[in-house]
């Protein structure tokens, strides 16, 4: 019962929850929407916290319809206010949230829900009723997805080409989103990083948009000239089965009026285009539109790997070339002794998944002769290859070498299964020497004749910080097996009534202490300098009586301006109308009027101070 109470009374302690209303606005992209063309839906949410980053989904997904959140800004206000006599700081966050909803048909769509979580706050913005409309195609533009002719293996690099055929004018090109569902089905390797000034081409994928690295090339079809923009994804099938993959899609706006930018040479009669290449002047789009360009679908096939001829030490690699290196730390051993082995794995394909299969497939390394290790073992990737550690022991005399060890993998273009072995590592093995338990801490008799100073070689002298030879021979090292001994309640302190209360009560003191110190690091900074800042002009004010009249009348002013930035919430009419009487006396004319400060004015800026104290 002590325990339970006292464990309630730590959890209400520790445990303060703050309860806040989270508010969401929804805004959307004016209509009309076009297949292929993002729509923008932005989300203001009030209630949440600075951090951590909020997240927006979809609550029921849409076929033919992709969302995607783009961006969460945080806006942050802080003031700080007079309450009871008492400062507060009021902080209050809103979020505005981008998301971006594509349709890849034409049609009705209802959008949503959408859920809006950050940490355990969420608030959900209702369905959104949205029409998209077609997007004509253009025989100018054409668009291509290439996959190999073959089948495909689980986990084989295949390559994916992307080509985008225009046959238009570049200049006129405002922005181009091509998109394939494969991109969004399947895992792909990173993709290679575009170099500056080199030809690059964009896609769409779920996780936002990439810029690939291209090549460039002409073609001419039905007697027009395309220009071809190619680029390469790798691909990385993670299950089998027949995949119908929807056409990959181009969405291009373009310009097809342009206006031209005013300028500031205008207004002096610079109408040359001389110097508006030297201002860096350019046109801006008057009039835009949208072209469609649909490919062909495809199929992709994705087959197991064959059951006939898998060699027992296949361990899933995928590829050509591989190769396997084995190195030993040590050749010359005794039985029984471990013996640390580097395996080097190389090859063009999926290194980086690549694992070790048993050391002793395909006749390798047998059992009945090696100590081999029990469970997987993970490698490390460097310089293009992968390296794995194990240990091993040798438990037969009679073994004179580590065998050459098998490595298989699959060759996805002639689909057969490849073997490579690594080459035998030549051993010298030794009995194990067997040492009994006196030959290990007995120390050798002392002797008279000090031609037999130096102990036997089968025994290691063990001593103590004592003054004589220390011996564990004879010791009892039996285990206890009475139970009522085993069994005794300890005795202490700790282990009475007494000194559980005492314990109980620490730990208690050190909660509320915790508690307090908790409280007192979260006092607002802001509010603690206000109240450092008042006390500083109040002794300002109590101070300028004993200076000169101007004099005075300038600390006093400082002072009052300090408090009114301070705490804007006071009315200002009073602490204006005092600033003015002491500014009238800083600017007067050196010598005019008497030598101390007016007590009347002295007065009123001490009841001024008072009001802003009271304020506090």
């Amino acid at each position: 019962m002590f325990r339970t109470t006292l464990l309630l009374f730590a959890c209400l302690l520790c445990s303060q929850l703050i309860a806040q209303d989270v508010s969401v606005e929804v805004a959307r992209q004016e209509p009309p929407y076009y297949v292929g063309e993002p729509a923008v839906i932005q989300f203001t949410i009030t209630g949440f916290d600075e951090q951590p980053d909020p997240t927006c989904e979809l609550k029921t997904t849409v076929p033919g319809l992709r969302g995607q959140m783009t961006a969460a800004n945080p806006s942050v206000f802080s003031r700080v206010f007079q309450q009871n006599g008492k400062l507060y700081r009021h902080t209050s966050v809103s979020y505005q949230i981008q998301y971006l909803v594509t349709a890849d048909q034409p049609g009705d769509y209802t959008i949503g829900p959408f859920v809006i979580k950050q940490g355990q706050k969420e608030v959900t913005a209702d369905a959104l009723e949205m029409s998209f409309k077609e997007v004509p195609e253009d025989p100018s533009m054409r668009v291509r997805l290439k996959l190999p002719d073959k089948s495909v293996y689980p986990d084989q690099r295949v390559p994916v080409g992307i080509e985008w055929w225009y046959a238009g004018d570049f200049e006129d090109v405002l922005k181009l989103r091509i998109y394939s569902p494969l991109f969004d089905q399947f895992h792909f390797a990173p993709d290679q990083q575009p170099k500056r000034r080199s030809a690059q081409l964009p896609i769409d994928t779920k996780d936002g948009a990439l810029t690939l690295a291209a090549d460039v090339r002409e073609e001419t079809l039905n007697e027009n000239k395309f220009t071809v923009v190619t680029a390469t994804r790798t691909l990385i099938p993670d299950r089998t089965g027949e995949y119908q993959i929807a056409p990959i899609t181009a969405t291009l706006r373009k310009v097809t009026e342009w206006a031209q930018q005013k300028s500031i040479l205008d207004d002096f009669g610079f109408n040359d285009s001389f110097f508006r290449d030297a201002m860096n002047d350019r046109r801006r789009p008057a009039r835009t539109t949208l072209i469609r360009a649909i490919g062909d679908p495809v199929k992709l096939i994705v087959k197991q790997f064959p059951k006939e001829g898998k060699p027992e030490s296949f361990a899933s690699a995928v590829g050509s070339g591989y190769s396997i290196e084995v190195a030993a730390d040590r050749t010359v051993v005794r039985v029984g002794d471990p013996i640390g082995l580097t395996i080097r794995l190389r090859g063009d394909g999926n290194i980086e998944n690549a694992s070790l299969p048993s050391l002793s497939a395909d006749g390798g390394m047998n059992p009945e002769r090696f100590k081999l290790p029990d469970r997987d073992v993970a490698g490390t990737l460097s310089d293009g290859s992968k390296q794995f550690r194990v240990s091993v022991r040798v438990l037969d005399e009679a073994v004179a070498e580590i065998p050459a060890l098998a490595y298989s993998w699959f060759d996805a273009e002639s689909e057969t299964y490849q073997t490579t072995r690594s080459k035998p590592i030549a051993l010298r093995v030794m009995p194990a020497k067997i040492i009994s338990a006196t030959d290990v801490v007995s120390s050798p008799s002392t002797r008279s004749d000090t031609s037999d100073d130096t102990p036997d070689s089968n025994q290691v002298a063990v001593k103590t910080s004592g003054n004589g030879p220390f011996s564990l021979s004879g010791a009892d090292l039996a285990i206890e097996q009475d139970a009522s001994v085993v069994l005794r309640k300890p005795g202490g302190l700790l282990t009475s009534l007494f000194g559980q209360l005492v314990v109980y009560a620490i730990g208690l003191a050190l909660i509320v202490v915790a508690f307090v110190d908790r409280k007192r690091r979260d006092t607002d900074p802001g509010l603690t300098a206000a109240r450092k800042n008042l006390k500083k002009q109040e002794m300002k004010i109590t101070q300028a009586v004993n200076l000169p009249r101007q004099r005075a009348a300038e600390e006093i002013a400082s002072a009052i301006r300090a408090l009114v930035a301070e705490f804007p919430d006071v009315s200002r009419s009073e602490a204006q109308s005092l600033i003015a009487a002491c500014e009238s006396i800083v600017y007067a004319p050196e010598g005019a009027g008497e030598f101390r400060l007016d007590p009347d004015l002295i007065k009123r800026a001490n009841a001024l101070a008072t009001t802003f104290s009271q304020q506090r």
